[in-house]
């Protein structure tokens, strides 16, 4: 066999090249690994890019454990999901792989427009505006309100979505700010500490499958308000 010195530089890179390797979970056993491979790995890892906010969409049913690093919703909506129909999603605590961001999805998200895309596949997009987060019962996940402005295509099962800060609300470090209200037991007044300073505005959604409903709403005080239904219901409410 020749000095590797001798061997000709490939400066065309293509996804089948291959090199041998060390495998260091398999008892260090010689392997080929490609360059597909180890840059779907790289890209998968955040190793090298460690700011992007990465997320599997995972479909959670009853039998399911939320997993880390997952977009979810509080009850399966399928294989695909439309950008369009999103009002709101679960999101872990933790982008892939295993950072804790939620520190952002009070500052400097609430109030901005936000970029989803397919991390595989640009043409797969949408832009919400990003008005609330609040922790659910479990503590690695929170609900997030989001308003859908445009977009084109689908949330798929098991596929990694990036997010990205696309607008920045500054007019929202003045204190003009929006909550997410979660109401998880059914209840026929929902009492809400928002401590926006103002009179805002509340539209609500049942918890079953985010269909709007309405109720009335009595301001207590300029940080706090209630909503009154006819009967119990749970689900989430926009304070704008």
């Amino acid at each position: 066999m020749a000095r590797i010195s001798t061997y000709a530089l490939d400066e065309n890179l293509i996804a089948s090249d291959k090199w041998i390797g060390t495998s260091a979970n398999d008892s260090n056993a010689t392997k080929n690994y490609s360059l597909g491979n180890v840059t779907d790995y790289l890209n998968k890892s955040g190793v090298i890019d460690s700011q992007t906010l990465r997320y599997k969409y995972q479909d959670v049913t009853p039998q399911d454990t939320r997993e880390v690093g997952t977009i979810s919703f509080a009850t399966s909506k399928g294989s695909t999901v439309n950008f369009s129909s999103i009002t709101t999603w679960v999101l872990s605590k933790f982008a892939k792989p295993d950072k804790q961001v939620d520190s952002f999805y009070t500052s400097p998200l609430i109030g901005s427009y936000v970029l989803v895309t397919n991390a595989a596949n640009v043409s797969n997009w949408a832009v919400y505006l990003w008005t609330g987060s609040a922790a659910t019962t479990d503590p690695n996940f929170y609900n997030i309100g989001l308003t859908y402005i445009s977009g084109s295509g689908v949330l798929q099962k098991n596929k990694d979505y990036l997010i990205s800060l696309l607008t920045y609300d500054i007019a929202g470090q003045t204190g003009d700010k929006n909550f997410l209200f979660t109401q998880n037991n059914p209840l026929a007044t929902w009492v809400v500490t928002h401590n926006l300073d103002k009179y805002p505005s509340a539209s609500v959604v049942t918890g079953v499958n985010d269909e709007l409903i309405y109720g009335n709403v009595t301001y207590q005080s300029t940080n706090k308000l209630t909503i009154t239904f006819s009967s119990p219901v749970s689900g989430k409410a926009f304070i704008n």
